[in-house]
């Protein structure tokens, strides 16, 4: 059955129609799918309240109400809410190890030999795909290059990262990416040295299943 991918508040029914869990989410579908992987025999049926554009203090707000009503009718709380052993858990997804390149061999600004903008330049023109995010591949450092990383993942198409608050081996990237690409934002993903967007943009490739192919078009 269809499930959205907007953001929005979830719960989930087993066969006999029996609540097992109340969720929120970012993205519903992709919680559904990694609840899928350790739950599947408790999942029959899902309810969903899509909240487009809703922050993370109406999401909480909206998933407390629906848990207080669950309460109030039955006593309790749904099993998958309870701590212990039967709680579900949103493990995240296996992310593949794979080093992030560095675009100096980090002596500092003041040793580049070569401007930031020529480094990105070549880099970009010489690997087919490359996401510039803040932190690693594995600690991402900021939700929306979580996102971006995901999603990456998600196709098994092969990329590389870089790291642009590694002032160490990426002096300065982190401003001169911005300059290169004409755009505001942090990550960024490249393919065949084209700037394809950001996670907004990335996020909606994926959502209208054009992702994969403008990634294995690169290969």
């Amino acid at each position: 059955n269809w499930v959205p991918s907007t953001p929005g508040v979830y719960a989930v029914f087993d066969e006999r129609e029996e609540l097992q869990y109340i969720g929120l989410s970012r993205r519903i579908s992709n919680s559904i799918e990694r609840h899928a992987e350790t739950e599947l025999e408790k999942m029959h049926s899902v309810q969903v309240l899509e909240m487009p554009g809703a922050s993370k203090d109406s999401l909480q707000q909206m998933w407390k109400s629906w848990i207080e009503s669950y309460a109030e009718e039955t006593g309790n709380i749904p099993v998958g809410n309870m701590k212990g052993e039967g709680q579900w858990v949103l493990n995240r997804p296996k992310v593949r190890a794979k080093e992030e390149i560095k675009l100096t061999p980090g002596k500092g600004a003041d040793d580049l030999l070569v401007p930031m903008d020529k480094l990105i330049d070549s880099l970009v023109k010489t690997k087919r795909v490359v996401a510039f995010i803040k932190g690693t591949r594995t600690q991402p450092e900021c939700g929306f290059s979580y996102q971006v990383v995901t999603l990456l993942n998600q196709t098994h198409v092969d990329y590389e990262t870089v790291n642009v608050l590694d002032e160490f081996y990426n002096p300065g990237l982190r401003e001169a990416i911005k300059v290169y690409s004409d755009w505001p934002t942090i990550p960024q993903v490249y393919v065949n040295g084209e700037f394809i967007g950001g996670a907004d943009i990335i996020t909606e490739m994926s959502e209208k299943g054009e992702l994969v192919g403008a990634l294995q078009e690169a290969e």
